[in-house]
């Protein structure tokens, strides 16, 4: 009954936690000026590009522990020494290959060595981090974890308005997410390395070697499906920086208002994956969940459609400052943009949980021509929500395809045609 409460509640405060995320980004607008807010924001978007290890090496330990005695410290369980060295390992790999690219990454961005150096270090922590995090969700110990996100946002937008206050800037925002990226991994490492009891077996080796090869496929999956969400989330606003840093801070602000319709439908969806899951050979209880998730989306269009064009706009001077006024500019592209990419990303999902793979070579393939399209047609930041605008359009339109022919194969609705059905449509 307990872990049944602590599972309602969870997402509610999950909602609650981007709220304080989005206030951080409110009150750095308000301390910063066009310019250096414009950097923060490319910044975190490297930033959360470079998440896919630590989101890719929480899934990995989620799915050991979960599997394991929960009882026992992380230390203690057969690959628990494993499970702690390899994001120190990863972490410390990426920050130097990271360095060799701080030249490259200066003059993309326009940023100083020392901004560049903090950012490391966050993704250092957050690495190692996501070790912790992942033995609570293999524990299902969500309320602990909650608790270890709100200890990372509390902890940054307090050492945020210390050093704001003491005149401080950019690297406010930076050295506060360090600050709150830190605190979150004290009380994540207490939590992993308690002893809950004393094992009174030795490690099961025997079942070691059955798990490495879903593991490793697992931890592959997790990072190429994450490193494209990431990509496709993270990459303009840091192209808008390369070419417009003038206008980044505007675009910065209304990328904010339209990620809001991306973090709806990612809780949504992850309210929908236990049951896609579960519903991964029954066709018929996979009509029902899209057909569901589609009404949801049909809602969602009426509330991006009332909120880009009245609610947002109105609102951008109270929260942010006159100053920002010029993000109107791009709220409706953006609100749009992000909901295809809501389309786009369930059935990513879909595919993911079904145990499909191929569906990456599109996304690669989509990847590819975004850059392309960016590099060779930047006339202003809005071309950019327009290559997006039509890339997500493809993709939504492909993917609806793909699962209406597997869904509704040609046996059950005749046409005149002989051809055969392909069983592997949905790839």
């Amino acid at each position: 009954m307990i872990s049944r409460v602590r599972a309602i509640f969870f997402p509610f405060f999950n909602v609650l936690l981007n709220g304080f995320n989005f206030f951080f980004h409110i009150a750095a607008s308000w301390y910063l000026t066009g310019a250096a807010y414009g950097q923060a924001n490319a910044l975190l978007a490297l930033f959360a590009l470079l998440s896919v290890l630590g989101l890719s090496v929480q899934l990995l330990t989620a799915k050991v522990v979960s599997k394991e005695d929960r009882t026992l410290a992380l230390k203690q369980l057969p690959l628990g020494a494993l499970l702690i060295k390899t994001p120190i390992i990863l972490s410390l790999a990426s920050c130097i290959i990271l360095l060799m690219l701080l030249p490259v990454l200066r003059s993309m961005l326009g940023v100083d060595a020392s901004s560049l150096l903090l950012l490391y270090i966050l993704v250092f922590l957050h690495t190692i981090v996501s070790m912790t995090r992942g033995d609570m969700q293999g524990k299902e110990r969500m309320l602990a974890l909650n608790i270890n996100y709100y200890i990372e946002v509390l902890g940054k937008l307090t050492v945020f308005f210390i050093l704001a206050a003491s005149g401080f800037t950019l690297k406010a925002v930076l050295i506060g997410s360090c600050a709150g990226m830190l605190l979150s991994l004290i009380h994540g490492w207490i939590f992993s390395i308690r002893q809950h009891r004393v094992s009174s077996t030795t490690a099961q080796t025997h079942q070691l070697s059955g798990i490495w090869k879903s593991l490793g496929q697992d931890f592959t999956d997790s990072l190429i499906t994450n490193l494209f969400v990431l990509f496709f989330i993270s990459i303009d606003m840091i192209v808008v920086q390369h070419y417009f840093p003038v206008q980044s801070s505007g675009y910065a602000i209304a990328l904010k208002y339209s990620q809001l319709v991306y973090y709806v439908s990612y809780s949504l969806i992850a309210a929908f994956i236990p049951k896609l899951g579960a519903n991964g050979d029954n066709k018929k209880g996979l009509r029902q969940l899209i057909g569901i998730y589609s009404g949801l989306m049909f809602c969602a269009a009426i509330c991006v459609y009332i909120g880009t064009t009245f609610i947002f706009p109105m609102s951008i001077p109270l929260l942010f400052g006159k100053a920002y006024q010029s993000a109107e500019q791009y709220l409706i592209l953006g609100g749009w943009v992000y909901w295809l990419f809501s389309i786009v990303l369930f059935f990513v999902h879909v595919h993911v949980l079904m145990g499909r793979r191929t569906f990456m070579w599109g996304m690669l393939a989509g990847a590819i021509l975004l850059l392309i399209s960016f590099g060779s047609w930047h006339t202003s930041p809005q071309s950019f929500l327009y290559a997006e605008l039509c890339l997500y359009s493809v993709l939504a339109i492909y993917f609806i395809i793909d699962a209406w022919r597997y869904l509704y194969p040609r046996q059950t609705i005749r046409s005149n045609s002989v051809q055969p059905h392909d069983p592997t449509i949905l790839n």
